[in-house]
């Protein structure tokens, strides 16, 4: 991978690396950010709904303590006194009742003026504390249902067979539905309070119809507060889902519950739901139910406060699209930037690459031809100039080294001739010599131990000596080669035979049987010469020769291998050097004339350890 494709890998990974990090960051802050505002919103919605709750059973106790007062108290054992001392009691109660409808109005006739006067004040005192009508009807009954005052607003004569009364008495408490009062035009709950005297015994009921406007006092307060924050509504929802309050207080005695109103209505007191609006911007709709406070049960209403998630995750969502803005451009930076450096440093490296490619090989044609950024041009001119020194150099050690083989040659050319010279004039003595000796041993018998040593050891030196001659003559003699067919193991046998082989050292042959089509003694020669190193390598202590043959195409491997000592590794690479020798008494040219001959053969040699191996690799046919 070259460099200008790794810098725009590694980059653009960076930024997309980067994009990813930042966008699941935010959306995880983002979601943050609703778990918390959610949380936040159940927290008003509940508040605001305690506050309503508690507001109305404070209503409650605030009548209560009027029940207490002396006026109503006296009035009410008076009523009841008077009512005990009639007799047909029912019949007059139904007749004055059956009056009361007809006209519409409040009994009159037995109403205590001075207990409906402190009524009045009640009424009156509340609408300018509050500065809008909390009572549209209050008035009280005595313990046998008739409606003996009141302050304000219509009342029939009777109440004892209602319901709210018949509760009133028996709970001591009744919370009516909140319903439309045609009559002012306004919403109203009633409630019933039993009064007792100082015994706790029963002595009558106390109705009071409160506004909405009342009953929802501190809870429009509250949410007038609250939606003061951009994109919050707040909404206050009965028992059936209609709305009771939205900036305001709404009509909804005809009105259709809210559209998400079955999802509310079907969860815990209080949670939060998630729906999405027409621009899909996603809305937290959180919510409590009443619970009651006290002695005030609760109507089943619910709080809703209604936000757009928008209004605090606006902020993240514009840095969450400048961070893929961002990493979008960043990606695509990466990808200019990978071609500029491709351009600008990529190509005159590859250039750099090349030159020092045809550096390696011997040519210096090719010339760096500059570039814009300078550290690069530097290194351009230092390989210009490398390549003249090179080519310089190159050309001085090829002069030395033509120099050198020519010295070399000619050094010996001189001690071949010199050699064959001093061999050729060494051979006919030693063969006069050879001979003497095989007519003395002939002429002894064997009768003197003593001189037969000495005969050995003259023909042990007159065959070394005979040896060393044939190498140098094999190595300063090119002669022509006689091809014959014959096999190798024939040849191979050949050469064992004209050696003395030790009793402790055993050959052994495999595959040997081949027919070869090469000069028998050029390579009777090849293999004495290393049969012979492998017997020396061996030495006294004994070990094992083996020669095995097998045919490659139309190749013939020859391996010779011995259990003698591996040979150092700085001197196998140097054996088949002329005049190079590790023994006292050798030439340094046996295997360098082995060599010779097999590569006239058209074939190769080498030596390789582990064991000591010499493989011979030869055309199954020699082409003279």
């Amino acid at each position: 991978m070259n460099l200008s494709t790794t810098l725009v890998i590694g980059t653009f990974l960076i930024f997309l690396i980067f994009g990813i990090y930042g966008y699941y960051s935010f959306t995880i802050s983002i979601q943050e950010v609703n778990k918390l505002l959610a949380s936040r919103n159940e927290g008003f919605a509940f508040n605001m709904m305690q506050d309503l709750d508690e507001y109305i059973d404070k209503r409650i106790g605030d009548f209560k303590q009027i029940t207490q007062i002396p006026t109503v108290q006296n009035s009410l054992k008076e009523s009841n006194l008077k009512f005990s001392q009639i007799k047909n009691i029912e019949q007059i109660i139904k007749l004055q009742d059956t009056i009361n409808k007809e006209k519409n109005q409040p009994f009159i006739g037995s109403n205590d003026m001075k207990l409906t006067s402190e009524l009045t004040d009640v009424i009156n005192f509340y609408k300018s504390e509050y500065d809008y009508d909390v009572i549209s009807e209050l008035y009280i009954t005595n313990a046998y249902g008739a409606n003996i005052a009141i302050g304000s607003g219509t009342s029939e004569y009777r109440h004892d067979d209602e319901t709210w009364w018949q509760e009133s008495k028996s709970k001591g408490v009744y919370i009516g539905d909140v319903i439309y009062d045609k009559e002012h035009k306004n919403y109203t709950t009633t409630i019933g309070l039993r009064i007792n005297d100082d015994e706790g015994n029963f002595i009558g009921i106390l109705s009071v119809s409160l506004t909405l406007n009342d009953v929802i006092h501190e809870f429009i307060n509250d949410a007038e507060i609250l939606s003061t924050i951009q994109n919050r509504t707040i909404l206050l929802v009965n028992e059936k889902g209609q709305i009771i309050y939205s900036d305001g207080i709404q009509d909804f005695k005809d009105s259709k519950p809210i559209d998400y109103f079955d999802k509310i209505n079907s969860l815990k007191d209080v949670g939060t739901i998630n729906i999405s609006n027409n621009n899909d911007d996603p809305r937290l709709i959180s919510f409590a139910k009443s619970t009651g406070y006290k002695q005030f049960e609760g109507f089943g209403w619910i709080t809703i406060v209604d936000q757009t998630s928008s209004s605090f995750t606006s902020e993240f969502v514009d840095l969450k699209n400048s961070f893929l803005v961002i990493s979008g451009l960043g990606m695509i930076s990466s990808v200019i930037i990978g071609l500029t450096l491709s351009y600008f440093i990529s190509r005159p490296l590859r250039f750099l690459s090349q030159m020092a490619k045809q550096f390696s090989v011997g040519k210096f044609d090719l010339k760096f031809r500059g570039s814009k950024i300078s550290e690069i041009n530097m290194i351009g001119k230092s390989f210009n100039s490398m390549g003249l020194s090179l080519e310089k150099l190159i050309e001085t050690e090829k002069k030395l080294a033509e120099s050198h083989v020519k010295m070399k040659n000619e050094r010996l050319g001189a001690i071949g001739q010199l050699s064959a010279s001093m061999a050729h004039d060494l051979k006919n003595p030693l063969a006069t010599i050879k001979t003497s000796s095989a007519i003395i041993q002939k002429q002894g018998n064997n009768s003197d131990p003593e001189v037969e040593k000495a005969i050995q050891r003259m023909n042990r030196a007159i065959f070394r000596m005979s040896h060393q001659i044939d190498d140098v003559l094999n190595f300063v003699r090119m002669t022509p080669m006689n091809l014959s067919e014959k096999k190798v193991a024939e040849i191979i046998n050949y050469a064992i035979d004209s050696l003395e082989i030790p009793n402790n050292i055993k050959i052994e042959t495999e595959n040997l049987d081949v027919i070869v089509f090469w000069d028998s003694k050029k390579m009777e020669t090849v293999f004495a010469n290393i049969i012979l190193n492998a017997i020396q390598a061996i030495g006294e202590s004994g070990g094992k020769i083996l020669i095995k043959s097998k045919r490659i195409n139309d190749k013939i491997e020859i391996k010779i291998s011995d259990s003698g000592p591996e040979v150092a590794e700085g001197i196998l690479e140097k054996i088949f050097e002329p005049l190079f020798t590790t023994k006292e008494k050798g030439t340094g040219l046996g295997l360098s004339s082995c060599k010779n001959i097999i590569e006239q053969h058209g074939g190769t040699i080498s030596a390789s350890n582990n064991p000591t191996t010499f493989t011979i690799i030869l055309p199954e046919k020699t082409i003279n």
